[in-house]
């Protein structure tokens, strides 16, 4: 079971423009409800001429300033960046834009950028030793599994080109922040590879990984292609057993309809 989990973590890792939740509602500081609760009160008072209240709210609200000015700049300067946030979120084409601007500044693959090929699927061929699994959609297992507790994940995704924008240092930041969410603990994963190629003209990465769980020490092997929409195949075995020559084999015939 860990092992799955693991596989599954992996093969969602994008590199996404950052996005706010998108609400839109007033954001009610403490300084505005000092202020509406010291206007209550003043309206509230009983035999005092307007003098004397004129000078008690002013002694109230200077005394109320210096200890929210501060709080009133962060508050205000918060909503102004959630909002612009929350506009890259909700605006796929200025998403795309600040990509393309990011992948020249870069000198990155922008061939996903024009990209208006569609794709059916993709295709690849598993090992002899591999079959599907029963439980979960898209994971083949061994036939000795979990004895022999060896996987190949696929997934297809929802296109995002800001995933070519992804690095061998946000794939390590990423992978182990979903490892500390999934496990409450620090898993430090190793990437042996990391490298930019192409399949079928489609740009694609080869990341080679592995990280202990326990006394468990897993290598992957993934491959993530850019289409018009997001393929990742996802080999992995642990050290008991090593597949990678039929995992490169396998990876060899991996083909977009």
């Amino acid at each position: 079971m860990i092992r799955k989990k693991i596989s599954l973590l992996l093969v969602l890792l994008t590199l996404g423009i950052p996005a706010g939740c998108g609400d839109k509602d007033t954001v009610h500081t403490s300084a505005q409800a000092q202020e509406e609760e010291s206007d209550g009160e003043a309206g509230q008072e009983d035999g005092e001429d307007a003098q004397a209240k004129e000078e008690i709210e002013s002694d109230a609200e200077e005394e109320m300033g210096a200890d929210t000015d501060s709080e009133d700049a962060e508050d205000t300067a918060a909503d102004k960046t959630n909002a612009g946030v929350a506009q890259v979120e909700i605006d796929e084409q200025t998403k795309n834009e600040l990509t393309a601007e990011l992948l020249k500044e870069q000198e990155m693959d922008t061939s996903v950028m024009d990209n208006t090929r569609a794709t059916k699927g993709c295709t690849f061929t598993l090992p002899d030793t591999f079959e599907e699994s029963e439980d979960v959609p898209g994971m083949y297992v061994t036939k000795r599994y979990p004895i022999d507790a060896s996987t190949i994940y696929y997934v297809a995704l929802e296109q995002d080109v800001s995933l070519q924008l992804m690095t061998e240092e946000t794939f390590k930041e990423q992978a182990e922040a979903n490892f500390l969410q999934a496990y409450g603990e620090d898993i430090e994963v190793t990437i042996d590879s990391f490298e930019r190629i192409q399949i079928e003209g489609y740009p694609a990465f080869r990341i080679l990984c592995h990280y202990q769980v326990g006394e468990i020490e897993i290598t992957q092997l993934e491959y993530a292609i850019n289409a018009d929409k997001s393929y990742v195949i996802t080999y992995s075995q642990t050290s008991d057993y090593d597949r990678m020559e039929e995992y490169e084999a396998s990876a060899e015939t991996i083909r977009l309809e």
